[in-house]
Parts: C-alpha cells; structure tokens; sequence
C-alpha cells in the first residue's frame, strides 16, 4: 500500500512539474555557440537570447549574435566579422504531451555591422580589397529543436538562415548551432 501512495506521489508530482512549463509570461535566457555552413571549419557563431513565452508554446525571442569568418585569400586570412541584433515571434511547430520535446519556428528581423578585414581595404601583397564594412538589415528563419531536462534547464539544437541586405558579401547565409537555456 505504502508503494503504491509512493508512485501516485510520483506520478502527480511529475504532472505538476511539467505543468510549470512554457507559462506566459514566464523569461528564459539562452546560449548557442555553432558554425556558419561554409567550406571553412572555422566560422564561429556565439548568440546570446531572451527569452519571453507568450500563449499556446510560443514565444518573444529578442538575441544578439556575433559571427566570426576567416576568408581564405593565397596565404593569409581576410577577417570577416558580423555584430547583429535580432526580435522575432518563435511559433510551435510541434510537441509532446508533456511539453518535454518541442520543435519551433522562428521569423524575426536581423540589423547590425559587418566589418570587412577591419576595416583595410589593401592586403598585405598590395592587393585592393573591394568589400566594404557597413551596416546590415535583413530578416532571419530559424527552426529549433528544444529538449527540456528540467523546467528550468532545456537544449536546443537549430538551425538559421539570414537575408542580409547592404553587404557586398553573400545575402543568404545559414548556420547551425547547439545551446542551453535557462528558464528564470
């Protein structure tokens, strides 16, 4: 008899924990690092985000990204590096009943700068380098898988595309990248 009191115990207090979860109002912060889906391995993406849900799974996400690529030019390296802020709506794709496993989509709107080998347009063998630094805007998808551990701690695995405008680079431009969010 005692185990069974044991197990409805369990079996309630694993209800009430997952009911704690996605409730309006309710702040989360998070962190990815990833990669840009280029040929050079060493493309680097740190993203910084706030989190605010909202109704029915979905939720606010309000993030700042800097993105680091390493061109690559004879025998050096050009610099390339991207500072954005972005705002967007993240909607709920799918889920679980227990909201332990959900897949999103996001859109949001992407402005920041890019800055282009520092700011030298001559290279080290004299060579002109015809790409600018300036300001960029666009807009960004993401589709994101997150796992909740706990109601606090969830991973996030997704990935990104942006559609930058104002930059004599490329004007789409997708990566992916892995993360932790903790929910306040």
């Amino acid at each position: 008899m005692k185990k069974i009191f044991i197990l409805i115990g369990l079996l309630i207090m694993n209800n009430m924990i997952s009911a704690q979860r996605l409730l309006p109002k309710q702040k989360g912060i998070e962190v990815n690092v990833g990669k840009l889906i280029s040929r050079n391995p060493e493309n680097l993406i740190v993203n910084l985000g706030l989190i605010v849900h909202s109704k029915k799974r979905n939720y606010m996400r309000y993030g700042l990204e800097y993105c680091r690529e390493q061109i690559p030019y004879k025998v050096e390296n050009i610099a390339v590096e991207t500072i954005t802020a972005e705002a967007g709506y993240s909607f709920n794709l799918i889920s679980n009943r227990k909201k332990s496993l959900l897949f999103n989509s996001t859109l949001s709107g992407v402005a920041g700068y890019e800055s282009v080998n520092h700011g030298d347009h001559v290279l080290q063998d004299g060579s002109l380098l015809m790409n600018e630094s300036a300001f960029i805007y666009g807009a960004g998808g993401r589709l994101s898988m997150e796992i909740y551990l706990s109601d606090r701690f969830v991973l996030i695995a997704s990935g990104k595309a942006k559609l930058l405008w104002n930059t004599s680079r490329n004007l789409f431009r997708p990566s992916a990248s892995v993360g932790v969010r903790i929910n306040l």
